[in-house]
């Protein structure tokens, strides 16, 4: 009887495939069951081998008659691993439904083979000159050829979109959207579902897992053509996929920070490019990398400059609050300019990144504060809960009557959150109606499309919202935008957080007087000089990015340098110090900077102490053969040291 030779992925921390044997031959990209050491483990086909000269175990159970992925698929998917130097079995679990990580199957959960549903598709509707000629640019895309759709905030993006995917479906094409965050969601399923009917369907991590599964099956069989995901989608199967759409590129939710930590805009262009199919990157406020790859002419850009309302864009005033006394986080000048608004029966929106009540819960007598212990972050006050909550582990805290450390009954807060906002917001103008929109107030399924349709059916009212309300949505009404607390953006150590302020005031701006213009946002700051803001109060993105780009030039740091970080993790600080310490070492200094070790900003999460070393090099590819090196030595080391710590590898990092 003949042996099959399979290296097959298993979701455990080891970076290799492992070799097992069959009588049967069995496709890559099936699912299987494995004996692992004394435990059944869930394994992915990667690769039919010829022969082994090591000893192999049988694999126990084929799960499926049909591949969860494609050769092509599983190929991307190595990429992945090896670029992120991650483990491959990890990775590929990663982007399967939850339903089907699972050892125990059912044979309803099973992959059915594929069946693929043709259609045609046609609408009329008036574009503007601009749109126009970019969905005649885009439609010409054949091959793989990034091209970045930058547009004003309200020039429609969504439209030319529409018409992209269009083309895509008469041509019996799939196409994937991804968003970076679920509150866009309801919108864009809105308009696509306007237009393509049952053919859209949605993935995101809110959905059940048998739902999940569902659409998961539907788009791999050609059921569903077009699919709105979140970044978990970036690898939906799909037979005949045509286009990638990634809207908001520049959001730093397409990097995950945890375990895998992938980005999701860099595998869907991974993908286009191994398919050889154009993707569309659209974004009102590129990331810097992006717009370096423009000016490098390794992507296209095609700009939409124009609103389609033909309205003039919001007008940016910096209001500085530096000897302001301000109510609960508003200047007086703000409270001002809402009742103004309010009595013209419009809306204003207020942004802060900020939410629960107050972020920080202190004793004015002995200067005690809320610390939460797992973590070295502030414990963040909820006032309608009655708790003080970690916003980094999510535990939770009763809130005392008197401190814990003096006796006292001095306790206050300090700061503002969106609860604190909105409790004010309600005392000072009681008859108006108030939305808020974070992660609190969304909690449960269609609360995000409730807040909309209300705020949409409102003439007027005051929104209320962290950065899940600035990002995408059309509010007719709205005509003045108050910012609050962006200082975090001007003096945060955070690399990335300049480029983060400027894209959040912008996009921001952008939900303002897209009806009848005459718009105002007022940025209130206590760093009225800041050069960086008085780039932004023009209300000119690429203004600001130009200048962000020219200065990262001149001191070598991303995107005209490549980093990585090793975080090390333990109950120890000097414990990770000395893994660092040691791990820096073995890198050759002579090919790249490194820095540290240094704390993570946030040093303690869940009761472990967090340290980095940051890697910087010249070019990708000389970055990616360091940690090749780097990994290899990492994992065969035998040093006693190297137990007492968990290490990983970020490449690319959005924060520090």
């Amino acid at each position: 009887m003949n042996k099959f030779f399979y290296n097959i992925a298993i979701a455990i921390p080891l970076r290799q495939t492992f070799t097992y044997h069959s009588n049967h031959k069995i496709k890559p990209g099936i699912r299987v069951k494995v004996k692992f050491g004394t435990r059944v483990k869930l394994g992915i086909i990667m690769e039919v081998i010829e022969k082994t000269e090591i000893k192999t175990k049988s694999i126990l159970q084929v799960i499926d008659d049909y591949p969860a992925y494609s050769n092509v698929e599983l190929n991307i998917l190595r990429w992945a691993a090896n670029y992120y130097h991650h483990p491959i079995g990890e990775v590929v679990i990663s982007f399967l439904p939850s339903h089907l990580r699972q050892v125990k199957t059912t044979i309803e959960k099973q992959i059915k083979p594929l069946k693929e549903e043709s259609t045609s598709y046609s609408f009329e509707k008036k574009l503007t000159k601009q749109q126009f000629k970019a969905v005649k640019e885009l439609s010409k895309l054949t091959g793989f050829m990034p091209t970045l759709l930058y547009g004003v905030t309200g020039s429609g993006k969504t439209e030319v979109y529409i018409r992209c995917i269009s083309k895509h479906l008469l041509d019996n094409r799939s196409v994937l959207l991804l968003a970076p965050e679920i509150a866009l969601m309801p919108q864009l399923e809105a308009r696509l579902k306007n237009k393509f009917g049952p053919l859209v369907g949605l993935y995101h991590s809110k959905m059940t897992p048998s739902n999940r599964y569902r659409v998961w099956n539907k788009f791999r069989s050609g059921r569903l053509k077009v699919l709105i995901g979140t970044r978990s989608a970036t690898m939906m199967p799909a037979p005949k996929l045509g286009l990638i759409i990634i809207d908001e590129e520049h959001d730093s939710s397409y990097k995950q920070q945890e375990g895998f930590k992938f980005s999701a805009r860099d595998i869907a262009i991974k993908r286009a490019q191994t398919l050889k199919i154009p993707i569309i990157l659209g974004s009102a406020t590129p990331s810097l990398r992006t717009l370096k790859l423009v000016e490098e002419k390794k992507f296209g850009i095609i700009k939409l400059t124009k609103r389609i309302t033909k309205k003039n864009p919001p007008k940016f005033s910096i209001l500085d609050i530096s000897e302001t006394k301000v109510t609960s986080g508003l200047a007086p000048l703000a409270i001002e300019a809402i009742s103004n608004i309010l009595n013209k029966n419009k809306q204003a929106m207020i942004f802060i990144n900020r939410r629960g009540f107050a972020p920080q819960f202190i004793c004015s007598f002995c200067e005690w504060k809320a610390i939460c212990n797992s973590c070295d972050s502030s414990l963040v006050l909820h006032y309608q809960d009655n708790r003080l909550i970690c916003h980094r582990c999510d535990s939770a805290y009763g809130v005392p009557s008197i401190c814990p450390s003096c006796s006292m009954e001095q306790l206050s807060f300090i700061g503002t959150g969106t609860e604190q906002l909105e409790m004010k917001l309600k005392e000072l103008f009681p008859k108006i109606p108030i939305y808020r929109m974070d992660r609190d107030s969304t909690k449960k399924s269609g609360s995000i499309e409730n807040i909309l349709s209300n705020i949409h059916g409102s003439q007027s009212g005051i929104l209320i919202g962290t950065q899940m309300l600035i990002k995408g949505h059309d509010f007719p009404n709205l005509e003045l935008v108050v910012a609050v607390d962006v200082d975090q953006g001007v003096t945060s150590l955070n690399s990335s957080a300049i480029e983060e302020m400027g894209q959040q005031l912008i996009q921001v701006a952008g939900r303002a007087g897209r009806l009848k213009g005459n718009s105002l946002v007022l940025v209130q700051t206590r760093y009225s000089n800041d050069r960086n803001l008085l780039h932004l109060k023009s209300g000119d993105y690429l203004k600001f990015a130009t200048a962000l780009l020219s200065e990262r030039k001149l001191i070598n740091q991303p995107p005209y340098t490549f980093e990585a970080t090793i975080k090390a993790s333990s109950p120890k600080i000097k414990t990770n110090q000395d893994f660092l310490i040691h791990t820096k070492h073995l890198i050759d200094s002579s090919r790249c900077f490194v820095i540290g070790p240094i704390p993570a900003i946030q040093s303690k999460v869940r009761g472990s102490y967090q340290h980095h070393l940051v890697i910087q090099a010249k070019t990708r590819t000389l970055l990616n053969s360091i940690l090749i090196d780097l990994t290899q030595q990492l994992t065969n080391n035998k040093n006693k040291l190297f137990n007492k710590v968990r290490w990983s590898i970020n490449v690319d990092p959005m924060e520090f």
